[in-house]
C-alpha cells in the first residue's frame, strides 16, 4: 500500500509556507518502538529520551484520532487546510496563474472570509480512518486479485493449444474475445477454493471514518450536508432502509442498503445468469449477497461532523474517552517529538495490516504458477518440460528476493517548519539498500553549484538474487516466445515475426547470452554497490554552427555524472573486450540482415593525471559537453562532461564526510540562478538566435516565471536506518 503519496500532493504545491524557525526535532533512537505495549516504567536516566505524551495531550494536536478505537488500523489525517491554502495562495506562482487567467481575488474582501459550504469541511482538519479487520479484508481483496491473475494465466495455455490445432490463424486472439472464454474463466473464478464463493462469504464492507472538523457556526449546516446527500439513497427504494444508531454517546442516522433486497432484484434476471453460470452456482452468489448489507450513517461527534460507512451499524465503534482511544496508544508515540509543530498531515498504519496486506500481495508467482499449470493440463503443445522448470525458477528467485524486504507499523508526520517537513518511520523496505555501509560519495552534493545530488549504496545480495531473477523471466519469456513460433498460425504479421524471432534465434541469441553474462558476471562485480548523481548547470556551451559567439561564450548547459567505486579495474577492462567483441559480431550479422554496413565505432581516449578517458569523436563538442567514460584504479565516472567527471574524481579521491542511506537534493535556488543569466543571454541575443528581439509581453512572462521560484529553496530526502528502525525526512523548504 502507498499510504504517502497524498503527501507528495502536498509537498508539491506548498510553494510558500512560511517559515518558522523551531528547535530541530531529535532523532528517532530517543522515540519508542510503534505498536509497542504502553509501559509505566520511566526510562533509564542515563539514556536521554522524549518526553512521552498522555493521550490528552496527544488528543489536543492529533484531532479526531482521540475518538478511534485503539484497534484502528489505519488513520490518514490532514490539518490546516485554509492556512496551507492561503501559503499557497499567496506564493508567487499562484499570483502568476490568476495574473495569466485574469482572476485575482486580491481586492474582494470576502475572499479573507472563513470558506462556507463543502471546503469548509476541508478547512481546519479532515481525517480518514479505518477499523478492524481493514487488513484482512484488504487481504481478501489482494487474493482474489492474485487468484485472477492465476486462473486467467492457466486458461491462456488451453487456448494457445486450442489454436494450435486450428488451421485459422487468429484463433488464438478469437479465443481469447470470445464471451465464452470470460464465462468459464468467471465460473473458475467462482468455483476457485483459494478465493471465489469461499472467499466472498468472509469479505465484508471494514469500518470507513470521514471526520471533517467545523466551527461551531458551520457544524449544524456542514451536518445537515452530510445527512442530505446519504438521504438520496432513498432513491434506490426497496433496497434501502433507515437506520438509526449511537455510539460513545453520539447518534448517527443513515440508510441500509439491504443485502437480501439486492439479491432478490438479482434472482429476478436468473435465467441470463442460470444459461452463464449454472442453476447451482447462482444460488451460492445470491446467498451470500443476501448477506452482505452496507450502511452509510452521519453523525456529530464532539466539533466534528462524522461520515461512517460500514457493513453494519454495530460496527461503528468509537472511544468512550482518550484514556481508551488510540491516542493512549504508544502507536502514536512518534509523533510525541514534533508536538510543538504545526501539523500538516498524519498517517499511521498498523503492523498487523501491513503483515497482512503484503503477505497477501501477488507477484509473478501468480503467473509463473497458472502458466504452469496449464501447460500441464493441455495437450498438443510438445515438450514443455523445459518451460515448466524455467517458470518454477523463476518463482523461487521471486520468492528469494522478496525474502530480503521486511516491514513493520508505519508511522508519519508532516509539519510547516521552513516550508513543510515530512517525518516518516517504519513502513516497508523492499530489502534493495545496504543501510549499514556508508555513502563515502555524500559530500559530492555539498556544492550550492549542484542542482541535483542523488546518493545510495544498494544491497549486494540484492543485486545479485535481483540479477539472478531478471535472467530467469528473460530466459523465461524466450523460451515462451520461441514455443509460440512454433505454432501453425499463418497470418502475414506472425509469419513476418517468426521469421525475426527464427533470425534472432540463429544468428543474435548467443551474442546476447555473451553481453549479458559479461554484464551480469563480470562488470557488474568489478564494481562497487554506492552510486552517486551529480547534475550542475556550469558546462560550456559548444559551438555549434549558427549559434551566435556571445551566447557560446557566456551560455550554460548541464552536466550530468553518475559515479561508481571501482573494485577490480582489471576485470572491468577484461569484460568491455569482451563487450566490445560481441558488438561488433552483433552489427555484423545486423549488416548483413538490412544491407547496408553498420560499422563498430571506435572510440578515442585521452590520459590525464593516471585517468583514462573514453569517448566518440563528435563534431563541434567540447570537453564539458562530450558523453564519456573516465576511470582510474579507484572510480568510474559516465558523464556528459569530461571536466565534470576529472573534477568529480578528484574530489572522490580526496574524501570527505559520510552519509548513510538514501539521499536525494534538488537546489531550486541553482535553477533559478540559472534561468536568470540564461534569459539575460538569450534576450541579449534574441535576434541572431530567434531573428527579432524579444517583445515585451513575452519579457515580462519570462521575468514572473522565473519569479516564481523565488519563492522555493530546495528539496531533500533522506531515508535511512536508525535503531533498526527505517526512517525518512523529507524538506520542501522554502524562502
Amino acid at each position: 500500500m502507498k499510504l504517502r503519496v497524498p503527501l507528495l500532493s502536498i509537498a508539491t504545491l506548498a510553494v510558500s509556507l512560511a517559515a518558522c524557525k523551531q528547535k530541530e526535532a531529535p532523532k528517532n533512537s530517543d522515540l519508542p518502538k510503534l505498536d509497542q505495549p504502553l509501559s509505566s516504567e520511566k526510562p533509564a536516566a542515563s539514556k536521554p529520551s522524549i518526553p512521552q505524551r498522555n493521550a490528552a495531550e496527544r488528543a489536543n494536536q492529533l484531532g479526531f484520532v482521540k475518538h478511534l478505537a485503539q484497534d484502528t488500523e489505519v488513520v490518514v489525517s490532514y490539518h490546516n487546510g485554509k492556512k496551507i491554502a492561503d501559503r499557497i495562495q499567496s506564493s508567487k506562482l499562484w499570483k502568476l496563474v490568476e495574473s495569466e487567467m485574469g482572476a485575482s481575488d486580491q481586492n474582494d474582501p470576502s475572499a479573507a472570509d472563513e470558506p462556507t459550504g463543502p471546503a469548509a469541511l476541508f478547512a481546519t482538519e479532515f481525517t480518514m480512518a479505518l477499523g478492524k479487520p481493514t487488513g484482512e479484508q484488504t487481504a481478501n481483496l489482494l487474493t482474489f486479485s492474485k487468484r485472477m491473475n492465476y486462473l486467467q494465466m492457466r486458461a491462456l495455455p488451453k487456448a494457445f493449444a486450442a489454436a494450435m490445432k486450428s488451421n485459422d490463424p487468429d484463433a488464438f486472439s478469437k479465443s481469447l474475445r470470445d464471451s465464452r472464454f470470460n464465462a468459464e474463466l468467471a465460473k473458475d473464478l467462482l468455483n476457485d477454493p483459494k478465493s471465489g464463493i469461499t472467499l466472498s462469504e468472509k469479505m465484508q464492507m471494514p469500518p470507513l471514518y470521514l471526520a471533517f472538523k467545523t466551527t461551531e457556526a458551520n457544524r449544524p449546516a456542514a451536518a445537515q450536508e452530510l445527512a442530505s446527500t446519504i438521504a438520496n439513497l432513498s432513491m434506490l427504494g426497496q433496497m434501502v432502509k433507515p437506520i438509526a444508531t449511537e455510539s460513545a454517546g453520539c447518534k448517527f442516522e443513515g440508510m441500509k442498503i439491504l443485502g437480501s433486497e439486492v439479491s432478490k432484484l438479482m434472482a429476478a434476471d436468473r435465467k441470463s445468469m442460470e444459461q452463464e453460470l449454472g442453476a447451482s452456482m447462482v444460488d451460492q452468489i445470491l446467498a451470500v449477497i443476501n448477506q452482505k448489507n452496507i450502511v452509510v450513517l452521519s453523525g456529530t461527534v464532539g466539533d466534528y461532523v462524522v461520515l461512517f460507512i460500514g457493513g453494519d451499524e454495530s460496527d461503528l465503534k468509537l472511544a468512550t474517552d482518550v484514556d481508551h482511544s488510540l491516542t493512549a496508544s504508544t502507536a502514536l508515540a512518534f509523533s510525541d517529538a514534533y508536538a510543538s509543530k504545526d501539523l500538516a498531515a498524519m498517517v499511521y498504519v498498523q503492523k498487523e495490516m501491513l503483515t497482512s496486506c503484503m503477505s497477501s500481495l501477488g507477484g509473478m508467482d501468480a503467473i509463473t504458477s497458472g502458466l504452469r499449470d496449464g501447460i500441464a493440463a493441455s495437450s498438443g503443445l510438445g515438450d514443455t518440460r523445459d518451460l515448466d522448470a524455467m517458470l518454477e525458477i523463476v518463482s523461487e528467485r521471486e520468492s528469494a528476493l522478496r525474502k530480503l524486504g521486511g516491514y513493520d507499523a508505519s508511522g508519519m508526520i508532516a509539519f510547516l517548519e521552513d516550508g513543510l517537513k515530512i517525518e516518516s518511520f517504519g513502513g516497508v523496505d523492499a530489502g534493495s539498500i545496504d543501510w549499514k555501509s556508508p555513502n563515502q560519495l555524500a559530500y559530492l552534493g555539498d556544492s550550492e553549484q549542484v542542482v541535483l545530488f542523488a546518493n545510495m549504496t544498494t544491497d549486494a545480495i540484492y543485486d545479485e538474487k535481483a540479477r539472478a531473477y531478471a535472467e530467469s523471466l528473460l530466459e523465461t519469456g524466450y523460451a515462451m516466445t520461441m514455443k509460440f513460433v512454433e505454432s501453425p498460425a499463418e497470418s502475414d504479421e506472425l509469419l513476418q515475426f517468426k521469421g525475426l524471432a527464427k533470425w534472432f534465434d540463429l544468428k543474435l541469441r548467443s551474442d546476447v547470452t555473451d553481453l549479458w553474462d559479461t554484464f551480469s558476471h563480470d562488470m557488474g562485480p568489478s564494481l562497487g554497490h554506492e552510486t552517486a548523481c551529480i547534475v550542475d548547470l556550469n558546462g560550456s556551451t559548444p559551438a555549434v554552427p549558427g549559434l551566435p559567439q556571445a551566447v557560446v561564450d557566456h551560455a550554460k548547459v548541464p552536466r550530468i555524472s553518475l559515479i561508481k567505486p571501482v573494485k577490480d579495474r582489471a576485470k572491468l577492462a577484461t569484460s568491455w573486450d569482451k563487450m566490445n567483441t560481441t558488438l561488433t559480431s552483433t552489427l555484423g550479422k545486423i549488416s548483413d540482415l538490412t544491407g547496408s554496413k553498420i560499422p563498430m565505432q571506435k572510440p578515442l581516449s585521452s590520459e590525464k593525471n593516471d585517468i583514462t578517458t573514453w569517448f566518440f569523436p563528435m563534431p563541434f563538442l567540447n570537453d564539458d559537453f562530450i558523453p564519456s567514460i573516465s576511470l582510474n584504479n579507484q572510480w568510474l565516472v559516465a558523464s556528459s562532461s569530461k571536466n565534470q567527471a576529472l573534477d568529480l574524481m578528484a574530489k572522490a579521491s580526496a574524501g570527505g564526510a559520510a552519509r548513510d542511506g538514501v539521499f536525494f537534493r534538488l537546489n531550486f535556488k541553482a535553477i533559478e540562478n540559472y534561468a536568470r543569466d540564461t534569459f539575460k543571454v538569450v534576450d541579449e541575443n534574441a535576434e541572431a538566435l530567434m531573428g527579432s528581439q524579444l517583445s515585451e509581453t513575452q519579457r515580462k512572462l519570462i521575468k514572473s516565471s522565473i519569479m516564481t521560484l523565488g519563492d522555493l529553496d530546495s528539496l531533500t530526502i533522506h531515508s535511512r536506518r536508525e535503531d533498526g528502525m527505517l526512517r525518512s525526512s523529507v524538506h520542501f523548504k522554502t524562502r
